[in-house]
């Protein structure tokens, strides 16, 4: 329990202005449904040191992945023919076959099933990504968290898995508002986003925030997001 509070109070700034992630993390903390026990696990990978995946010399192709129950499991994407794993595949030997190796080295034995809830992995001690990168990557899958619950609500169900990495940078950009660490990309992806990707924003931040009140966590009051015109003129600082 105390880990989870240390945690949660050290993703604040990621969490502040982001709803859908807000979402994500009381999904995995209470529940898919509030009172029924966590909803899942969030899980932290080493790098660097002698335990981590630096050492065996494995490259990864993800710094974070979220690996949904069975309720949250998703279609493949039309535009990308990407999927979601879940646990089930994620250590299958034609992906990253010396992942579950270093994994247990690091004291992580096994993952959820996808019958007992999601998954939610991030790297941590990565030094060339420099610091907060690893809470930045973990508000990621949270908001692939709250996105799922947000379809299986019956809303946005159209957004394909390419928008919603977008939306992802977009949201990643946000957070360095309220102290989050992002790389430029993601800050450029908040302060230029295209119409259709302003309009998702502001839908996805409607629809968790109604999620959450579902749910019982207050709505909490934020300062003015920033218009376009805003953002535009803070690029050059």
């Amino acid at each position: 329990m105390l880990g989870n509070l240390e945690l949660r109070a050290e993703l604040e700034p990621y969490l502040a202005k982001n709803p859908l992630a807000r979402l994500g993390y009381d999904i995995i903390t209470r529940g898919e449904k509030v009172g029924e026990g966590p909803g899942g696990e969030m899980v932290a990978g080493i790098v660097g040191g002698p335990k981590g995946f630096d050492k065996y010399g494995i490259t990864k192709s993800y710094y974070g992945v979220m690996l949904p129950s069975k309720n949250y499991n998703t279609p493949k994407d039309t535009d990308t023919g990407f999927r979601f794993a879940d646990t089930d595949t994620f250590f299958s030997p034609s992906r990253d076959p010396y992942t579950e190796h270093v994994l247990r080295k690091q004291g992580i034995m096994g993952l959820l099933p996808p019958e007992k809830g999601t998954t939610v992995y991030y790297d941590t001690g990565d030094d060339e990504r420099g610091r907060g990168m690893d809470l930045n990557t973990l508000m990621e899958e949270l908001a692939h968290v709250g996105m799922r619950e947000i379809q299986r609500r019956g809303a946005l169900k159209d957004v394909s898995l390419s928008s919603e990495e977008y939306l992802m940078d977009i949201m990643q950009g946000r957070a360095a508002e309220t102290g989050g660490a992002a790389t430029q990309d993601q800050k450029r992806a908040y302060r230029r986003p295209s119409s259709y990707a302003e309009n998702l924003l502001e839908e996805s931040d409607r629809l968790a925030s109604e999620a959450l009140m579902d749910r019982g966590v207050p709505s909490r009051v934020e300062q003015r997001d920033a218009t376009i015109m805003e953002r535009l003129l803070g690029f050059f600082d």
